[in-house]
């Protein structure tokens, strides 16, 4: 797979469990609600070879969503970096990481990344790397951990190691983190 798209859903406070009830009927896809960070959010991540195919399906997806329970929706098509892992149970929590990088920084961003990357991957796996294919100019990384004490265990080696994090900082404007936890129906828990 080459690409991807997010659709990332701040839902009415109360109603996550009726529109994650929703999605239960959409198969194929990862599907996390936040547990850390920005409440009352639904991550969603779908996988395909092509942008177009993605495209062509987001609408029936969108259509299926409760609006009434939406207050606002952020639908980002990716190239990706890594290898993706398949789907299969990795961990009881996810970390999404997103960077908003400069104009001109995306590059370097993306190459640095990949360079630290190996030896981050000696700590923990990454389930995929990503470079946003309009919009605002962001990479994103999502890593599963079997809880958050092996999430910060797995954080700590990697800085300790010195090889962990890539010297990115420079290359951009904002960064985000979030912890997700896997919906019943995600293709990857």
């Amino acid at each position: 797979m080459s690409y991807a798209e997010t659709l990332i859903l701040d839902i009415v406070p109360g109603k996550v469990p009726q529109v994650a009830a929703v999605l239960s009927a959409v198969s194929g896809m990862g599907a996390w609600v936040t547990e850390i960070g920005h409440l009352n959010r639904i991550t969603l991540l779908r996988l395909s070879d092509t942008v177009q195919e993605l495209l062509e399906s987001r609408a029936d997806i969108l259509a299926a969503l409760p609006h009434e329970f939406l207050l606002r929706s952020d639908v980002t098509s990716w190239r990706v970096l890594s290898p993706v892992m398949p789907a299969g149970a990795y961990g009881s929590v996810y970390e999404w990481r997103c960077y908003e990088s400069k104009t001109d920084g995306m590059a370097n961003t993306e190459r640095l990344f990949m360079d630290a990357l190996p030896a981050r991957l000696e700590h923990s796996s990454l389930l995929c790397a990503l470079v946003s294919l309009e919009g605002t100019p962001r990479f994103a990384h999502l890593w599963p951990y079997t809880d958050l004490n092996d999430r910060a265990s797995a954080r700590v080696n990697a800085v300790a190691s010195g090889q962990w994090p890539p010297k990115i900082a420079g290359f951009l404007n904002n960064m985000e983190n979030e912890i997700l936890l896997p919906l019943a129906n995600s293709i990857w828990r």
